[in-house]
């Protein structure tokens, strides 16, 4: 069995994108919120990081600040899986996320065609009906890695450090 190892730094980055996302529509609620927080759990965050995280949710790092080119490729296709997942979270992609999607896209050097794998892979992962946006988020980041990282789904172990 292969291990995969995503570094707090990734994490944290990932997490600032999930904020951005979240805020991109002029708001945050408190679901999305709750499930930020769940995705914190699911990292397995140091309580100091997540400390931190409560600060970027009520002020969120500008878009253009967040250190995603320090991400390696296929964490960009991570970090862009559950960021176009956030987008879709509430059922509704308003125009200001659909943008920020795009924007992504580009600064991780995206093409047309991965972009629009990424967002298929996300949009599979939205559930319908009731949301429960802590337990979601933790599903989606054990779910990401074997879509996303080419390896068998059967044989890679996903650990958050």
């Amino acid at each position: 069995m292969k291990r995969l190892t995503v570094s707090a730094q990734t994490c944290v980055e990932i997490l600032g994108l999930l904020v951005a996302m979240a805020w991109a529509d002029g708001r945050l609620d408190d679901s999305e919120k709750d499930g930020i927080r769940g995705a914190a759990r699911v990292l397995n965050l140091p309580k100091s990081l997540r400390d931190e995280l409560e600060k970027v949710i009520d002020k969120p790092t500008p878009f253009d600040e967040l250190l995603l080119e320090k991400l390696g490729p296929k964490d960009r296709a991570f970090a862009f899986v559950a960021a176009a997942w956030m987008a879709g979270a509430d059922s509704d992609v308003a125009d200001k996320e659909r943008g920020l999607l795009d924007k992504l896209a580009d600064r991780l050097e995206f093409s047309h065609e991965k972009r629009d794998e990424l967002i298929g892979f996300a949009r599979d992962m939205n559930p319908k009906g009731e949301r429960h946006f802590a337990e979601e988020l933790a599903t989606l980041f054990r779910s990401i890695p074997p879509r996303v990282y080419e390896d068998s789904a059967d044989s890679l172990e996903v650990v958050f450090e």
